[in-house]
């Protein structure tokens, strides 16, 4: 009801509107405000009619991409274009009437003779300066080429200032300097009071060699200031009578363009009048029709409407849709019906696939946590040999990032090699692989297994430290058999051999000295091999760290201090890092780990050649890494380490050196591995000749509680 109310008001406006219109006498006449006033008014209430309207076709549209909805717009569309065409046509016709009326009296020729007569106007006053311009220009040469008379005789100057004024119709010439004084006058013209002086404004515009012309309309003359350039600060000053007349014609000229653009305008406004009423009456029309259409539209398709609504809930994934049935008892009621039991079964449907769905993840998120905790690595292929899985303990182990799509053979040559020669085909193995991680030798268990969709699954457990602690337990049990076989008829010899030589060595005639040499050699081999056989005992008997809290920089500078004393010749340096100085441990082991690797550093560059000419250097370095360990690095420039025996000098019994008993490195390795760190032999990082040693050690912290020795436990029970 209130959209028809509006309706007919709006529609009473417009009526009177159009009869106003039609009634003035004058298009060029000021439009009424009342008209404007009712115009504006019956816009508003087009504007309300039109909003309901949008309103609701909005409303409908928002039904989504749906057959009633569809089917509703499409009514609208049809009523809306039955009544825009005929109002379309009408409204071309009428304005090409208006707009021939109108310019009968406002038409191109009209316009043309005013605009022309306004530009012959204006044309006339720019020639005028034009020509003053140039006659500036013209005597401002003369009087720069007679520039010397202005001080050498000032009369004949300001006479010949004068003619030149005089003969180009001139009422005044000057020569004026930079503020406006007048320096000469013209003789026989009129004195410079009569006429304005210089602005400052022309005068500096003046400087760029421009000709400034300015008009004075109340005093009818023009002026023109143009620099001389053979007096300095000095400027050319002329005034000329101005056509008053020429100027008054010009005002009435563009005073008659202004009121004929005026008139022209309100003409354009009195079209613009028609104009809008009449689209005004076809809003209306065009608005009721729509608003029937609406009407008509949702009666029609409101059932249909609302189950493709619930179609669209459905296709979201709303559950629990249903629609009312219509009363109608045809096939929409029977499609509404089926609707209905058809979304009961998705929403059961649905329901068993979102429990199955949470079931999964939760199985999926305790694989995950499993893997991420495990330690033990494990890595999943697919039948490419390319990784889809692994986790952060398999990233550990072979020492780098792995990205899925990554292949086996460029990720671990070592381990697609096993893959290649000893698997084959075989699902299932067990078995172990050495892999070089940033040049360490690690001692992998590898166990393969298929995974149920063609590739296989790889776990990988780190045996590094098992596999030497087993070593070491075999080789100090053999260190301690053999010092036990070998300490207990070396006393008898030597013994027998100290006996023999107190008693023989002055009764047996012996003028070589065969006997004295050779009961000497025999106290000496006793000698060393009780020495080697010490060595073994100390091996087999290794005591357990006693942790303290150690000051690091301080250990190493007693260590390099000792070597000094022995090795005076080579320059030993200690890089310490401030923050690498505490950490838990045996002072007394870690003492002689690190004093036998700068021993041997030291026995290394003295093994150096006689032909070596540079001196032997040994820089000991350490440094906090990660936050929690201390990385401690001793370089030297000796002969460094034989590439093909690098991994093997740190197992007993193992030596590159005439003499040793290759159980140096091997207790060196154990005092670490019992302070839970590690260490790893290489060739120098920084492109010299020699060798790296690169030891980590758990660093101490405030809140450390508990010794890293005690996290060696496998290896201790193996001992």
């Amino acid at each position: 009801m209130v959209f028809q109310g509006v309706f007919v008001l709006a529609a009473a406006i417009s009526a009177a509107v159009t009869f106003i219109a039609l009634a003035r006498s004058n298009p060029t006449d000021e439009i009424p405000q009342l008209l404007r006033v009712l115009l504006a008014l019956n816009t508003m209430l087009l504007a309300g009619m039109a909003w309901a309207v949008v309103s609701r076709y909005l409303a409908v549209r928002s039904r989504g991409r749906d057959k009633g909805g569809r089917l509703a717009r499409r009514f609208m569309l049809l009523f809306a274009m039955s009544a825009m065409i005929p109002a379309l046509v009408v409204s071309i016709f009428l304005w090409a009437s208006i707009s021939r009326g109108i310019d009968t009296w406002f038409g191109e020729r009209v316009f043309t003779l005013v605009e022309e007569t306004a530009t012959v106007a204006r044309e006339s006053l720019v020639e005028s300066e034009e020509v003053f311009e140039e006659d500036t220009r013209n005597v401002a040469i003369d009087i720069n080429n007679a520039a010397v008379g202005l001080t050498s005789d000032k009369v004949r100057f300001e006479e010949y200032l004068g003619i030149q004024g005089y003969l180009r119709n001139m009422a005044g010439a000057f020569v004026v300097d930079d503020t406006g004084q007048v320096l000469a006058t013209g003789t026989n013209l009129g004195p410079s009071a009569a006429f304005p002086q210089p602005s400052p404004r022309a005068l500096v515009d003046a400087q760029n060699d421009d000709v400034v012309v300015t008009s004075y309309q109340g005093q009818g003359v023009a002026t023109s200031l143009k620099r001389l350039a053979n007096i300095d600060g000095a400027y050319l000053y002329l005034v000329k009578p101005f056509d008053t007349d020429m100027a008054l014609r010009l005002e009435r000229a563009q005073a008659n363009l202004t009121d004929y653009r005026l008139a022209e305008e309100r003409s354009s406004q009195t079209k613009t009048l028609f104009v809008w009423a009449y689209l005004q009456i076809v809003a209306l029309v065009l608005l009721l029709s729509v608003r029937l259409a609406q009407s008509a539209a949702e009666r029609i398709s409101d059932p249909i409407t609302r189950l493709a609504t619930a179609a669209g809930e459905v296709a979201r994934g709303k559950g629990g849709v249903t629609v009312n049935l219509p009363e109608t008892g045809d096939e929409v009621e029977d499609l509404s019906h089926s609707f209905n039991i058809m979304t009961q079964t998705l929403d059961q449907r649905r329901s068993d696939l979102v429990q199955a769905r949470e079931d999964a993840d939760v199985r999926r998120i305790f694989v995950e946590t499993l893997l991420a905790e495990m330690s033990s690595g494990v890595i999943r292929l697919d039948q490419a040999g390319r990784v889809t899985l692994a986790n952060p303990s398999a990233e550990a182990l072979l020492g780098r990032r792995v990205e899925e799509g990554d292949d086996l053979s460029s990720l671990a040559p070592e381990i697609a090699e096993v893959f290649s020669d000893d698997l084959g085909q075989a699902s299932v193995a067990d078995l172990s692989v050495n892999l070089n991680v940033e040049g360490e030798t690690r001692h992998v268990r590898l166990k393969v297994g298929p995974d149920g969709s063609g590739g296989r699954i790889i776990t990988l457990d780190d045996a590094t430290r098992l596999v030497t602690a087993q070593r070491q337990l075999a080789w100090r049990d053999v260190a301690r058999r053999v010092a036990h076989e070998i300490r207990n008829p070396l006393t008898p010899i030597q013994l027998s051999a100290e006996r023999l030589k107190r008693r023989y060595s002055d009764k047996i005639e012996d003028d070589s000295g065969v006997f004295e040499r050779c009961v000497n050699t025999i106290l000496r081999q006793v000698s060393d091999i009780g020495r080697m056989v010490q060595e073994f005992s100390d091996f087999a008997r290794m005591p357990k760290p006693s942790p303290n809290l150690c000051d690091l920089t301080a250990l190493l500078n007693e260590v390099i201090f000792a070597q000094q004393v022995v090795t005076p010749d080579i320059q030993i340096r200690l890089d310490s890092d401030e923050q690498a100085q505490k950490l838990l441990g045996d002072e007394r082991l870690l003492s002689q780990a690190f004093g036998n690797l700068v021993k041997n550093a030291a026995e290394a560059i003295n093994s150096r050649g006689p032909e070596t000419e540079t001196v032997g250097e040994i820089l000991v370095q350490s440094r906090l890494i990660d936050h929690d360990q201390i990385e401690v690095v001793i370089n030297d420039n000796g002969p460094g380490f034989p590439p093909d025996a690098r991994d093997s000098l740190l197992e007993p019994y193992v030596t590159m050196r005439e003499g040793g008993t290759g159980l140096g490195l091997a207790i060196v390795n154990r005092i670490i591995m019992d302070h839970g760190g590690s260490i790893q032999l290489m060739e120098r990082l920084d492109g010299d000749h020699g060798a790296t040693v690169r030891i980590t050690l758990p660093a101490w912290s405030a809140g450390t509680t508990t010794s890293p020795i005690a996290d060696n436990a496998p290896a201790e029970a193996l001992s």
